[in-house]
């Protein structure tokens, strides 16, 4: 990885959230659609693009927490875990919030003694095993996380004045 400076890490850690927030939108848009529908998107490319991005972004804030606080030496340390684990939570709430409706089910059409009842079929890409199993995993790794934290805390000692 090829140094950069601080302004430059910022600039592009701004894109880079703005990037995550246009990708998860395509994703709450088009993840479950009428199967009648056509499909606008490659929903699961933009959520595992997403993901990446989430990832490189947790990464860059380390580097910047890290080089605010004087390290310039390319390791964000502790700042890189703490800033994964926040991405991961915030995953974890986007995931939980998707919509996967799928199957079929009947809506109503029309006004009062007018209603037409219509079957629809909802198909989604990214379906609720799926989200369940993500999850999961990313509660793992934000558990392992929390882990390494811990030990870091507890072996970090430091000197303040009162």
């Amino acid at each position: 990885m090829k140094p950069v400076s601080l302004a430059q890490a910022l600039k592009h850690k701004n894109r880079l959230a703005g990037k995550i927030a246009r990708l998860r939108f395509i994703v709450e848009r088009d993840n479950s659609r009428r199967e009648s529908h056509p499909i606008r998107a490659d929903v699961r490319k933009a959520f595992e693009e997403s993901v990446a991005c989430a990832r490189e972004l947790a990464a860059l804030k380390g580097s910047i927490s890290a080089a605010n606080a004087g390290v310039t030496d390319g390791s964000c340390g502790i700042y890189g875990k703490l800033n994964l684990q926040a991405e991961l939570r915030g995953l974890i709430t986007f995931l939980n919030a998707l919509n996967c409706k799928e199957g079929e089910t009947t809506e109503r059409v029309g006004f009062l003694s007018r209603d037409e009842a219509t079957r629809v079929v909802f198909i989604a890409v990214i379906t609720k095993d799926e989200v369940d199993r993500l999850v999961s995993e990313h509660q793992t790794e934000i558990e392992r996380l929390q882990d390494e934290i811990d030990q870091f805390n507890a072996a970090t000692h430091i000197v303040f004045a009162a």
